[in-house]
């Protein structure tokens, strides 16, 4: 008999366990640290930034209760200690630097909207002002003669930087967006920052990332809020935590950059807001979150941060990547294995820039992640958009418009932008058969459906498309297949609906979920000739995103459970990772599930722009039969 190496040209592995997949490995560990309890402030206080290490920590100012104050903390890890105090007493102020190099600066009040100080690591002495006096500032620098500091606010939002070279301010590129009470940091030539507003109103989820020259902005975090407390290590690593929206109401929410999106994570113990200290210059590696308010007074509880998960990019150590085809023997339960590809993906949804048009009720063409495309919707005031907007895989564009307006239409979700088509929605009222092709620069009126009809499913190209399902406006079965001028009726689904997610080709699509007067959970499958009814979601819904094709499918959102996330092998439904927001109403797009898009929708009267995506590695090891 032939050995396994002569066949195969290598030994067969003997490993103590299975190998964990990094892909799973990530899943594995879904949060990128937890919160633990620290030593206690002497003074419980708010209104202040902190700075330093999670080491070597330090809170000078603040509000005790509601007046400034000049008390100066340090925490070496374990337990704060008083230290000199500073010269003015003050809140809202800034602190930067470290325990033996740092700086204080700015307030809330006008006498010292100006004022630094400077710490030597037993006294504070007065240093150059800023030119421009604020509080409410952000601050990054890991040193006490390397600082940047950022919009904030006196009687009005602010967009002025300065950075300091230890001796005087220097005017550097104004934020994009002015604001206080920005949340992040970093160094003064690499940092990041997020939310904050005008005093506490207009809360923004806006991020801006700092070069050393000019403010970009990025990815938008995921809860508009202000007054929390931030660490960075860079514009690639930064924690923001806790903060009012809108005050008293505050919040734990915890959100980690990677330096392409913000991911919520491990919620504070307890939550705070109204300037929450923050320190450590671990980036979301390791940090601090010290002092700050709540509804029942100030806050002295510091909590650290840890990391507990994995590193985004290289495999942590006990890890290993899984390769397909990889085959050994698991001397722990003398089993052989080997890797193969399938079972349900692994993966993660992580938010990527938002539309430039909040709206729902859209149609999204597949394509790449890098080169998706969606048009109409539904935005607010108006009853329907002709927005058409592209995505280049870091931001959206606005190109040429729809010629007619409306949401709830079709599309052929397996075009691409330089061809796909559109068919019916609404307005005009009640319903419209109009079909409207794209050749990546106009759109063109074409051939109009048979039956006109809004929230109808689509699949399939520009030359080859397929629309079934939708209201008409009772629920119709009705299906019409395109062949590039015209629309014919082939045979119906087998059970009329609306709001449904669709994903696939003219040949092989999909139709999950929808509405027939309740939430279903009924699927089907179109091979080309006819419509099979198959295996059933999870959770029955309507108004949810689809992408994929009908052996490899995702769908996602919807109501009345607007986060759980379900993947289709061909066979059956599997429950994977949530999306982070929950909606309704949306748009799906991606032409595999391994990289799929959900845009937009709702809930509540508000029409969010938030749009999330799916990457996602299949594998599953098997045990081989020997007998």
């Amino acid at each position: 008999m032939s050995e396994y190496k002569g066949i195969k040209g290598f030994q067969v592995q003997t490993r103590t366990e299975d190998p964990v997949p990094y892909a799973q490995a990530l899943v594995d560990n879904p949060y990128v640290g937890v919160w633990g309890s620290g030593g206690n402030l002497n003074t419980a206080r708010d209104a202040a930034t902190g700075a330093g290490l999670q080491t070597a920590a330090f809170m000078a100012g603040g509000r005790d209760p509601s007046n400034p104050t000049a008390i100066h903390e340090q925490y070496n890890g374990t337990a704060w200690t008083e230290a000199a105090d500073l010269n003015t007493a003050r809140r809202y102020l800034m602190n930067a630097g470290t325990t033996t190099a740092g700086l204080a600066g700015g307030s809330n009040v006008p006498a010292s909207w100006s004022n630094v100080e400077s710490w030597n690591g037993s006294a504070w002495s007065e240093t150059t002002e800023f030119n421009t006096g604020r509080g409410y500032m952000f601050r990054a620098g890991s040193t006490g003669t390397a600082v940047l500091v950022a919009g904030g606010y006196t009687t009005t939002a602010l967009a002025v930087s300065e950075s300091w070279n230890g001796s005087a301010w220097t005017e550097t590129n104004d934020l994009n967006s002015a604001r206080g009470t920005m949340m992040g940091g970093g160094t003064y030539t690499s940092a990041i920052g997020g939310a904050g507003g005008e005093g506490y109103t207009n809360y923004t989820t806006n991020s801006e990332s700092w070069n050393g020259t000019n403010w970009t902005e990025v990815s938008e975090v995921n809860n508009p809020r202000g007054y929390g407390g931030g660490d960075g290590a860079s514009n690639t690593s930064a924690l923001i935590f806790g903060g009012d929206n809108p005050p008293p109401s505050t919040v734990g929410n915890t959100e980690s950059w990677d330096g392409s999106s913000w991911t919520e994570v491990n919620d504070l113990a307890t939550v705070r807001g109204n300037g929450v200290g923050g320190a450590g210059y671990g980036g979301n590696q390791s940090s601090l979150a010290f002092g700050g308010n709540n509804p029942g007074g100030k806050v002295n509880a510091t909590e650290e941060w840890s990391f507990t998960g994995l590193p985004p990019s290289t495999p942590a150590a006990g890890y290993a990547d899984a390769i397909t085809g990889d085959f050994y023997y698991n001397s722990t339960t003398g089993q052989f294995k080997n890797i193969n590809t399938g079972g349900a993906p692994v993966g993660t949804w992580a938010s990527v820039a938002s539309t430039n048009t909040a709206r729902e009720s859209w149609a999204g063409v597949s394509g790449p992640s890098t080169a998706i495309i969606t048009f109409g919707g539904y935005s607010g005031p108006s009853p329907s958009a002709q927005n058409t907007e592209e995505f280049d895989g870091s931001s959206w564009t606005e190109v040429n418009n729809l010629n007619s307006g409306r949401y709830s239409n079709g599309a052929s979700v397996n075009g691409s932008q330089t061809a796909t088509i559109t068919f019916g929605g609404q307005p005009p009222l009640p319903r419209t058969a109009l079909t409207e092709s794209w050749d990546g620069t106009n759109w063109t009126e074409v051939g109009d459906l048979n039956t006109a009809r809004f929230y109808i499913g689509g699949a399939g190209t520009s030359a080859a498309a397929l629309g079934y399902g939708g209201l008409t406006p009772s629920k119709t079965a009705v299906t019409e297949s395109w062949n590039g001028s015209a629309w014919t009726e082939v045979a119906d689904l087998n059970t009329g609906r609306a709001y449904g997610g669709t994903a696939g080709t003219q040949t092989a699509a999909i139709l999950m979920g929808g509405d027939d007067d309740s939430p279903r959970a009924y699927t089907e499958i179109w091979d080309g000739s006819s419509w099979t009814e198959v295996a059933d979601l999870n959770t029955a819904r309507y108004g949810v995103g689809g992408a994929g094709s009908s052996t490899d499918g995702l769908c996602f959102a919807g109501y009345p459970t607007a986060t759980i996330t379900e993947h289709w092998n061909g066979s059956s439904w599997t429950e994977i990772n949530d999306l982070g927001t929950a909606r309704g109403y949306t748009t799906g797009a991606g032409a595999t599930s391994s990289a799929a898009m959900c845009l937009s929708g709702t809930p509540g009267p508000s029409n969010y722009k938030i749009a999330e995506q799916f990457s996602a590695a299949d594998f599953e090891i098997k045990t081989v039969t020997t007998s």
